[in-house]
């Protein structure tokens, strides 16, 4: 199968089968990881509850 060309983006909306064909054995670059816990720390907690 080949690796699907996808930006994080797109990645974390994809449905939990795409996800499953993704190649998780290749290495992510750290300033990636970065951005998209930078993204991740933006989005509303559980009934907006922000500490």
């Amino acid at each position: 199968m080949p690796p699907l060309d996808l930006t994080a983006d797109e990645v974390l909306s994809t449905t939990r089968a795409v996800r499953k064909r993704l190649d998780l054995s290749r290495p992510v670059e750290r300033e990636l990881i970065e951005e998209c816990l930078q993204l991740a720390a933006q989005a509303p907690t559980g009934r907006n509850r922000q500490r």
